[in-house]
C-alpha cells in the first residue's frame, strides 16, 4: 500500500450473498419465461376474440366478454386445480410401479 499499490478488492459475506441472489433470480426468471409467454398469449387470444365479436355490436360485445370472463375463471380453475394434479399423480404412480 505505501509503494502506490492497491489489494485487491474484498468479498465479504454480503457480496456473495448478492451474488448469490442476482443468480437465482436469473436462474427464476429463465425457467418463467415459457409460462409467462404462454400466459400472454393466451391472454391475447381472449382479447383478440371479444375484439373481432365488438363489429357486431354493443350487445354481442358485452356477451362475449361476461362469457370469456366467465369461462377463464371457471374452467381454466377447474382445469388447473382438478385435472393437472391428478394426472401428475397418475404419472407418478405409472413411474413407481413400472411401466
Amino acid at each position: 500500500m505505501e509503494d502506490g499499490v492497491t489489494p485487491p478488492l474484498l468479498i465479504t459475506e454480503r457480496d456473495t450473498t448478492m451474488i448469490r441472489v442476482k443468480e437465482e433470480v436469473k436462474t427464476q426468471l429463465w425457467l418463467s419465461a415459457p409460462l409467462i409467454g404462454v400466459s400472454l398469449l393466451q391472454y391475447s387470444l381472449q382479447v383478440i376474440s371479444v375484439m373481432f365479436v365488438g363489429h357486431l355490436g354493443s350487445l354481442p360485445l358485452s356477451a362475449a366478454s361476461i362469457a370469456t370472463s366467465f369461462a377463464s375463471v371457471t374452467g381454466f380453475t377447474f382445469l388447473v386445480h382438478f385435472f393437472i394434479p391428478f394426472l401428475f399423480l397418475f404419472l407418478c404412480v405409472k413411474n413407481a410401479i413400472g411401466k
